[in-house]
């Protein structure tokens, strides 16, 4: 009797997992299909309207992009239309498509939108009603909708947009990846000077990771407009120490005595003490001094540091700049292995590149 009801219960089971993996088998293929259908719709739909110069979707298309796979399909098919014509679909149906946006609570749906939009759209400051639904997005509680609706901000190439933007996020104390942030600054497609100009005009308001990514923005694109301002906010001591060093990779790209002049204070007000990010960051910009023999002995002294980024940081810099044949016994003199180690592991690096 007991055989009997094990083997039903085993039997049972096997039948549970097999109808199981049926189940998300036919789940699985059942997206690709609906999906291929979607996508046979929105083309027809959009032959139409490219025919007729009326680029209108009736309300039933707009009203079925509140879904994930419709908004696919309707990402597909508008990435085989002519550039203009995909502007056209997007600004000729902006309020309807907005509105329906705005219904849709799931912020699967808004992060899916915002996506999409900073691959299709090329507004170049014109996205009309787009860019306030942005700005609706960064109120989501997902990270993901808040990074995908900066990112389609980036792409529409409007700085007083991306202005907003921050500062609605600083007003409302919400922090974002710094790294996230340049890189998406990286991505702007407007005016860059404008851009620059006005995000420094918020420069003491916005939020310490913006400011930082504004920084990190300007070292990438070689802005030295603000480098006085900038100087000035690190002489105050009153900045964080990720401000500081933020600071210092902006002011050794450009070499210049005045620029040296700071970091060698900030080598001498640091020291190997337990702050030693900031020298760890000044060093790494010395190479650009080749020929400067004050350059050369910071760096000969740093070497030999008790920390293991400012010796690094200072031998990839001696590398760059040049070591004799007395410069190296002068270091080895020192004993220290670790120094040695790290001169010549940077020595090969520089030959092999």
């Amino acid at each position: 009797m007991l055989i009997a009801i094990y083997l039903c219960a085993l039997l049972c089971v096997t039948v549970i997992v097999i109808c199981a993996y049926r189940a998300t088998n036919a789940s699985r293929n059942a997206h690709p299909r609906r999906l291929l259908k979607a996508t046979k719709r929105f083309d027809a739909q959009f032959e139409k309207c490219v025919a007729s110069n009326d680029y209108h979707l009736p309300g039933r298309i707009t009203h079925s992009l509140g879904r994930t796979i419709n908004l696919e399909a309707f990402w597909q098919s508008c990435k085989k239309l002519e550039p203009e014509d995909c502007r056209r679909m997007l600004l000729d149906n902006q309020q309807a498509i907005v509105d329906v946006q705005l219904r849709e609570r799931r912020t699967t749906v808004h992060a899916y939108f915002a996506y999409l939009l900073r691959d299709l759209a090329p507004f170049d400051g014109d996205e009309g009603a787009y860019g306030d639904l942005m700005l609706r997005f960064l109120e989501d509680d997902s990270v993901y909708a808040r990074e995908n609706a900066l990112r389609a901000i980036y792409s529409f190439g409007n700085a007083r947009l991306v202005e907003s933007a921050l500062m609605s996020l600083t007003d409302r104390g919400i922090s974002h990846n710094q790294k996230l942030v340049t890189d998406g600054l990286l991505a702007f497609r407007g005016d860059e000077t404008q851009l620059v100009g006005l995000l420094m005009g918020h420069y003491d308001e916005v939020l310490e990771c913006y400011r930082n990514s504004l920084i990190d923005y300007m070292n990438h694109k070689g802005i030295c407009t603000y480098d006085e301002r900038l100087l000035k906010d690190a002489a105050s001591k009153e900045v964080s120490l990720d401000t500081e060093c933020a600071i210092i990779r902006k002011i050794n790209k450009s070499p210049s005595e005045r620029n040296l002049a700071f970091v060698e204070g900030i080598v001498e007000q640091y020291q190997d003490g337990d702050d030693w990010k900031p020298v760890a960051v000044a060093v790494a910009g010395l190479g650009q001094y080749k020929g400067d023999h004050k350059v050369k002995e910071l760096l000969k002294d740093k070497v030999t540091s008790k920390n293991w980024y400012i010796r690094k940081n200072a031998a990839a810099a001696l590398a760059a700049i040049g070591l004799t044949q007395s410069d190296i016994e002068e270091i080895d003199a020192k004993d220290d292995r670790f120094a040695m180690d790290a001169i010549r592991y940077e020595q090969r690096r520089v030959s092999y590149a």
